[in-house]
């Protein structure tokens, strides 16, 4: 036998690495908006927004169209943005600072010396010097040289929490954190505090004018401060402001008008240097505001969180106008297809979207809808939709649409009131509805028109999810009491826990495949384990079967079927798993994913799979997950499979997937099959030859080596990949 040596077992070891030079995962065209935590212009007006979970985004057209920027960077949460005098680009985020000297076509991170890397707010002074401020721990930093090196100058700093940044026209550095204000004269080494009149510590954010008088914005009912001598003494100027506003951005125009945008109550502007203020928000529909920018022209700009996504005003503030075309930065929590092959998608504070063209154009269809956070999808056999919302600003529940989404009508009928985590439809069109924060289980009979809760024998009443098997037994996942699944086989009159096996009991996620098998993802709030546990005996017990799993966040949860079986997937805050073998062995479908954060999972038909992320808006598959059966399609990409069945003895079946090759007059491919003991051993080569596209399966006779752990590698000048199987005699 043929040893291959340190390096290759190291690689076969790791049992589903993947090396190609395709993606299995592509963007689809939407649903647009997002969170947009900052926003700045350079000295050519492009615009830069750095999302919550999108990235960074860039606007080349005062923001009539986005495209996302994220070339090199390793995180998509953005939480703040500056420019320096050469039009050099830094993003702050969770996982340092990022630098871009191209518009934003390229990042490279830029850490070294910053030992708090959790950023949050950026200034630059006339120097091109760049203060950072970290959320967690740490204070300020100070880079003289483009951010390639950092300092950390907090002398004086007592709170290290710092929220914003500002510089004045004399370099006077201002930091705003949980504990007061902060002020240095001598570009960082030492701080003193700024307390003189400022009722209220917790500070956000700093705007200053063209005669330097400085606005500050607070929170817990603060409002907005204003010094005119330096930050020496500040005076409280909320007149027009509601005791409730928490200020979290501020930008001033070149007329010196100042602009406040609030979480909750939108966009504030004051012409008197702040004496009073008066609520702009004609247009604007996302009024919880986390950011504002003025450009050279004073068009105006407000990001907003939960998902509304950019505004623009060309009126200073008169009138908005959302400006999202291609703007993909939504949090997608349900998605899913009904018979019709209509796609839904409900986001996590942007509302209902549908596709009727499998994801290239997204429609917003809220017409009737109060809520705007949505979590769950159902379809009744006559193809009404049913969604779930949570309720923020006093709207959520269930709402109905006996039209394609084109209306929707809210159905919670006085019942319920807490949110709306699940929703499942037997095959009686009964409805259930899982809630969260104690609500439980409420069921319909006559399609969402009435609603009785059905909480007998729930230990445990905040659901996070639902399944119903082809019997009609119904199996409801809880969260936060440390209980795990019920189960109901009387349609909900009663419920039994179920939870032998179980060793984390937070249950995210619920499928059920063709063969009656439960899969149950959890998370890990609270209990150990984590991970994806299943069940074969209608849930009396549970086994763990995590293995390749690499996070044991189970977000999403959904199956198909194929010939052989059925494919289970597994969306994680990591991205998507699959299990082709009952759950026993997971991998990682291949890269396209520019967000990984995976919160819901749904398949067409045909097999595609689509995946609603954190961010990122949904994705497709760009090959079926289910086509390796036709073999009159050749495949867009190269697959190996897990071989089935595993374990096995004495001979099992590996299908591999061949697309066209691009090197090649002919379109082949030379591919090899190989299998290895856990040693590096090669212990047979099944294919050593050129091969056309197509899908393809062969047989591994094993009756002449022992029992054991083997690896099996598919190898071409384009994609290596290797799986574990398993030969039990």
């Amino acid at each position: 036998m043929k040893n291959i040596g340190t390096v290759l077992i190291i690689f076969v070891l790791q049992i589903s690495s993947i090396s190609f030079s395709q993606n299995f995962w592509e963007q689809t065209n939407g649903p647009t908006g997002g969170s947009v935590m900052t926003i700045s212009a350079n000295s050519n007006n492009i615009l830069f927004a750095g999302s919550r979970g999108g990235g960074v985004l860039r606007s080349t057209d005062d923001g009539d169209s986005w495209e996302q920027i994220n070339n090199g960077l390793t995180t998509n949460s953005i939480a703040s943005i500056a420019i320096n005098s050469s039009d050099h680009i830094f993003a702050a985020s969770n996982s340092g600072i990022f630098r871009s000297i191209d518009d934003g076509e390229n990042w490279i991170e830029v850490n070294n010396g910053l030992s708090y890397p959790f950023v949050i707010s950026l200034a630059i002074n006339s120097n091109d010097e760049i203060f950072a401020g970290t959320f967690e721990g740490g204070g300020v930093f100070r880079s003289t040289d483009n951010g390639e090196n950092w300092t950390l100058v907090v002398n004086g700093l007592t709170n290290t929490y710092v929220l914003g940044l500002a510089i004045n026209s004399n370099n006077d550095i201002f930091a705003a954190t949980y504990d007061f204000v902060f002020r240095s004269t001598d570009n960082g080494e030492n701080w003193i505090q700024l307390t003189n009149g400022i009722a209220n510590p917790y500070c956000w954010c700093f705007a200053i004018n063209s005669q330097d008088q400085i606005f500050l914005g607070t929170e817990g009912g603060g409002g907005i401060f204003r010094s005119t001598d330096n930050g020496n003494s500040w005076t409280h100027i909320n007149n027009g402001l509601t005791s409730s506003n928490i200020v979290n951005a501020l930008t001033i125009n070149s007329s010196d008008e100042i602009f406040a945008g609030t979480y909750g109550d939108g966009i504030y502007k004051s012409t008197n240097n702040g004496d009073s203020w008066i609520q702009i928000n004609n247009g604007l529909t996302g009024q919880y505001v986390v950011s504002l920018a003025a450009n050279s022209n004073d068009n105006l700009f407000a990001g907003t969180f939960l998902g509304d996504g950019v505004f623009r005003s060309t009126n200073g503030g008169n009138n908005w106008t959302q400006i999202n075309n291609g703007l993909i930065a939504t949090e997608v929590r349900a998605v899913k297809f009904n018979s019709t092959n209509y796609l839904f998608a409900g986001t996590y504070g942007t509302g209902m979207f549908r596709s009727s063209d499998f994801g290239n154009i997204w429609e917003e269809k809220n017409n009737g809808l109060t809520a705007a956070y949505f979590t769950s999808i159902a379809f009744n056999s006559t193809d009404q939709v049913f969604v779930g919302a949570d309720f923020i600003d006093g709207a959520g529940g269930v709402f109905r649409s006996t039209d394609n989404g084109e209306n929707w009508t809210e159905i919670n009928q006085g019942m319920i009131t807490t949110d709306v985590r699940a929703i499942a439809i037997n095959s009686n069109n009964e409805i259930f509805a899982g809630t969260y924060f104690g609500g439980g289980v409420y069921r319909s009979t006559d399609n969402g028109n009435s609603w009785t809760q059905i909480n007998n024998g729930l230990t445990c009443t905040n659901i996070w999810s639902l399944v119903i098997n082809s019997e009609n037994v119904l199996f409801a996942g809880t969260a936060g009491c440390g209980s795990g699944v019920f189960r109901s086989t009387d349609n909900g009159e009663n419920w039994v826990l179920l939870n032998n096996g179980l060793t984390s009991t937070d249950i995210a996620s619920l499928v059920i495949d063709s063969d009656n098998n439960i899969y149950a993802g959890t998370m890990s709030q609270m209990g150990s384990g984590g991970g994806v546990f299943r069940s074969t005996d209608n849930g009396n017990t549970w086994s763990e079967v995590n293995n390749g799993l690499t996070n044991y966040d189970i977000n999403a949860l959904v199956s198909n079927t194929y010939e052989l079986g059925d494919n289970v997937f597994a969306g994680t805050p990591n991205g998507v798993f699959q299990s082709s073998d009952n759950g026993m062995n997971w991998f990682e479908l291949p890269d396209g994913l520019t967000t990984k954060d995976v919160r819901s999972l749904s398949s067409s038909w045909n097999g595609y799979l689509y995946a609603g992320t954190v961010g990122g808006g949904v994705f497709r598959s760009t090959a079926s997950t289910t086509s390796v059966e036709n073999e009159n399609i050749n495949p867009s990409l190269f697959i190996l499979y897990q071989n089935y069945p595993n374990p096995f003895n004495p001979s099992t079946t590996i299908r591999y997937s061949i697309p066209v090759s691009r090197n090649s007059s002919k379109g082949e491919t030379f591919v090899t099959l190989k299998v290895y003991d856990v040693l590096g051993n090669e212990i047979t080569t099944l294919i050593n030859e050129e091969k056309s596209a197509g899908n393809y399966e062969i047989q591994f006779d094993a009756t002449d080596i022992p029992s054991g752990v083997y690896f099996y590698t598919l190898r071409t000048e384009e994609f290596t990949q290797t799986r574990k199987l398993v030969l039990l005699k």
